[in-house]
């Protein structure tokens, strides 16, 4: 764990390389949020700017329990995103979590006294950086690819819970909306919230199955998010 808060300067450098625009490829899941994406601001009582950007990942070094999905960290991450995007629509995509590709995030989560989570002052923001962001390439329109952005506000129709164990930190944050769910399960200590991401899709946009696993791993300074 060491080794990866030492790295996480690196993950900001990324974003910042690959600013969100309003480009084709963006997917933002509530349709009433257009142009919101790219804005998405959180408070955080971090000493560092860069210790604000979380990231899921697959380093291999810890087994990943799969439910309906199998394979590499690319697949799984093509999975979650076939509620709403084709997989011939994005590109490479690496589970390591210094890679210029992969899925970062951002968001708030809000904790009551008693452990529940706060879903009207929570929020989450997933990116997914894949190879053609990185190589610059352009879709069949001739317009340049973005990261896909997937954002959950506290308003219809997303919904926002979770519950933590005050004692032990342990616990989880849901992010639901009309396309499924994901869910980020974990512990939370003094310095970071770490663990599992899990999804259950209710949609796929080829019209198939819809799609459930664990999508990675996940860490993020506790100061960037927690609150």
């Amino acid at each position: 764990m060491k080794t990866i808060i030492l790295l996480l300067p690196l993950f900001l450098v990324v974003i910042a390389c690959n600013p969100k625009k309003d480009g084709v490829r963006s997917v933002t899941r509530d349709p009433n949020i257009n142009g919101i994406v790219g804005n998405f601001v959180t408070a955080t009582t971090c000493p560092q700017a860069n210790m604000s950007i979380g990231t899921i990942f697959d380093n291999g070094q810890q087994q990943v329990t799969l439910d309906s999905v199998s394979g590499s960290f690319e697949s799984r991450v093509k999975a979650f995103l076939s509620a709403s995007t084709a997989a011939n629509e994005i590109g490479q995509i690496s589970g390591l979590p210094t890679d210029q590709t992969g899925v970062r995030f951002q968001g708030t989560v809000k904790i009551g006294a008693n452990g529940a989570v706060d879903g009207t002052r929570s929020k989450m923001l997933i990116k997914v950086y894949d190879s053609f962001v990185l190589n610059s390439e352009l879709d069949a329109n001739g317009q340049k690819f973005e990261a896909i952005a997937l954002e959950f506000l506290p308003r219809a129709p997303t919904q926002i819970s979770g519950q933590f164990n005050m004692q032990t930190g342990e616990g989880y944050a849901s992010f639901r909306d009309s396309y499924g769910e994901v869910r980020f399960e974990g512990r939370i200590d003094a310095q970071n919230f770490s663990g599992v991401v899990k999804f259950q899709n209710t949609k796929n946009v080829n019209g198939g199955t819809a799609l459930s696993g664990t999508l990675g791993q996940f860490y993020v300074a506790r100061c960037a998010i927690i609150q």
